[in-house]
C-alpha cells in the first residue's frame, strides 16, 4: 500500500491529466449525437472483433492440452498398428495363427527431453523415463519427426540416448524406394546431416530420396524415417556415399518415444550362439 501511495504521489500530474482527459472526451460523447454515434460505431466495431478473435486465443492457451491429449493419441495409433501388423504377418500361415497369441513385437512409450547437446562430436541426451518406466540398454529412440538414437545408459528414473549426432553411433538405414541398404554414420560436422555409406555405385538415388531404418538390428523395427537424400556423390568406382538431411531436428527436440522390441533378447542370444560356433 506503501508503494501505491509513492507512485500516485510521483506520477499525479499525470494521473489528473489522463482522469481528466477521460471526462472531457465522456462529456464530448454524452452531449453530441453525432461523436456518440460514432463512438458506439467504433466500440461496437472493436468489441465484435475481439468475440471474433476471442475463440483463437482460447484454442491458443488449450494447445498445449491438445498436443499432450494428441501425443497420447498417436502412441496409441502406434501401437494398434504395430498390433495388425503383427496379425497380418501371421495370418499368412494357418498353423502359425492357430498356435500364437497375436502379441506385438514392438511396444512404444513416450518420453521428454530433459537435456541435449548438439555442439560435440559425440552428443548425448538426456529423458525423463528408466529403469523403474521399463526402460533398458540399447533402446530405439524416436521423435514425431524421426529416428533420434538408441538408450546408451539407464538409471531408475532417467535414460542417457546415444543419438545419430554422435560419430561412434552406426545404423543400418536403407533407401525407401529400392530397399538398398548400407551404414548411416555422422561426421562430426554439422547436425543437420549425416552420411549413408556402402550403397553399391549402380543404384539409382535422388535428391529428396527418404532414407528409413532396415530393420537388420533387434533394436530398430524397419521402416522409421531417418532423413531425406540431400546430394550423392560417386567417390569410388563401387560405392556412393550419400549426404541424408536427418528428419529430426536435434536443436528443437522435446517429445519423444522408446521403441522396446519384446523379442531382442531372444533374438540377441541366437544370433550370438551363432556367431561363436
Amino acid at each position: 500500500m506503501r508503494n501505491i501511495l509513492k507512485l500516485i504521489l510521483k506520477y499525479h500530474f499525470i494521473i489528473v491529466f489522463i482522469l481528466l482527459e477521460i471526462i472531457a472526451m465522456s462529456l464530448v460523447v454524452m452531449h453530441n449525437s453525432y461523436q456518440n454515434m460514432l463512438f458506439f460505431r467504433h466500440t461496437s466495431a472493436i468489441s465484435t472483433s475481439i468475440s471474433d478473435h476471442l475463440p483463437a486465443f482460447e484454442q491458443y492457451f488449450n494447445l498445449k492440452k491438445e498436443n499432450s491429449y494428441l501425443e497420447d493419441e498417436n502412441l496409441k495409433l502406434k501401437n494398434e498398428l504395430e498390433k495388425i501388423r503383427t496379425e497380418i504377418r501371421f495370418s499368412f500361415s494357418d498353423s502359425l495363427a492357430e498356435n500364437r497369441s497375436f502379441d506385438v513385437d514392438y511396444v512404444y512409450l513416450p518420453a521428454k527431453a530433459v537435456n541435449v547437446t548438439i555442439n560435440r562430436t559425440k552428443n548425448y541426451l538426456t529423458i525423463d523415463k528408466g529403469s523403474n518406466d521399463g526402460v533398458n540398454e540399447n533402446m530405439a529412440v524416436c521423435s514425431y519427426q524421426g529416428v533420434v538414437g538408441m538408450i546408451k545408459n539407464v538409471t531408475n528414473n532417467y535414460s542417457v540416448v546415444l543419438p545419430l549426432i554422435n560419430t561412434s553411433l552406426r545404423l543400418s538405414a536403407k533407401i525407401k524406394k529400392n530397399n538398398y541398404y548400407g551404414s548411416l554414420q555422422w561426421d562430426g560436422e554439422d547436425y543437420r546431416y549425416s552420411y549413408l555409406r556402402d550403397i553399391p555405385f549402380h543404384v539409382n538415388v535422388e535428391q529428396g530420396d527418404t532414407i528409413v531404418t532396415s530393420g537388420f538390428s533387434s533394436i530398430f523395427p524397419e521402416g522409421e524415417i531417418i532423413g531425406y537424400v540431400e546430394s550423392v556423390d560417386r567417390v569410388t568406382a563401387n560405392f556412393l556415399l550419400i549426404k541424408v538431411e536427418l528428419a529430426t531436428d536435434f536443436n528443437n527436440l522435446y517429445q519423444l518415444y522408446i521403441i522396446s522390441n519384446k523379442n531382442r533378447e531372444e533374438q540377441t542370444e541366437l544370433e550370438e550362439k551363432a556367431y561363436n560356433e
